[in-house]
């Protein structure tokens, strides 16, 4: 069981993939052009310049973006299965989900683009957070904008629920951790480590009736006390 965890945490998220991030790894990069970006944990891209414009192509996971300003005034896009994200000077995060793309966007604004859609691009201002499918861009919210501190390598959760936090967390934690249904509807507030789990199980810990199950260094599940 060793090696398998040995194994799955070092495992690559694409083959081929121009750039991605290990699970536990927040990766900053910053391209030709200027461009940052932060990928996190088992995130994905590909990235294509040519002579109209600046492509990042998500393939997994969730991606910070702060554009640079080009001198050929190409627009700068986030693509995904879903539609395209293109950046209206601005900083803004994009999360590829199962059934939709999820962006919120930190400043400036951002047209978002839906791949099969006829109708216009539809503009997302600062402090805003949009779903977009395929076919539409779905809801349009107030962003959180804690949601993106992701990035400097904190998690902050405000009223969620223990089960949450704990599937978030296994997102960069190497193996399995997982939290028992009975313990699992506690309400957390407050602010984790993502680079150091150990310390963010045991802040749980202290706080909540709960203990730490460890069978192995890569499995480990949280219990009611």
């Amino acid at each position: 069981m060793l090696g398998g965890g040995l194994l799955m945490a070092r495992r690559p998220v694409f083959s081929g993939a121009d750039y991605q991030a290990a699970k536990g790894e927040i990766r900053p990069l910053v391209l030709e052009d200027g461009t940052r970006l932060v990928l996190d944990s088992q995130a994905a891209v590909d990235v294509r310049f040519d002579a109209t414009q600046r492509l990042v192509w998500l393939r997994a996971g969730n991606v910070l973006v702060e554009t640079a300003a080009d001198p050929a005034r190409r627009p700068f896009r986030v693509g995904t299965v879903h539609g395209l994200a293109t950046s209206v000077g601005t900083r803004y995060t994009v999360r590829l989900e199962a059934r939709a793309t999820r962006v919120a966007v930190l400043e400036h604004a951002v047209l978002l683009h839906p791949a099969r859609a006829s109708a216009p691009p539809r503009l997302i201002q600062a402090g805003q957070e949009a779903v977009m499918s395929a076919w539409e861009v779905e809801a349009v919210a107030q962003a959180d904008p804690t949601r993106a501190l992701w990035a400097r390598g904190v998690l902050v959760v405000s009223d969620w629920a223990l089960g949450d936090v704990v599937a978030e967390l296994a997102r960069y934690r190497p193996g399995w951790l997982g939290c028992d249904p009975a313990a699992a509807g506690h309400r957390v507030s407050g602010s984790f480590p993502l680079n150091d789990s150990d310390a963010a199980l045991a802040a749980l810990r202290r706080t909540f009736p709960v203990e730490i199950q460890r069978r192995t260094r890569y499995w480990t599940r949280i219990v009611r006390r």
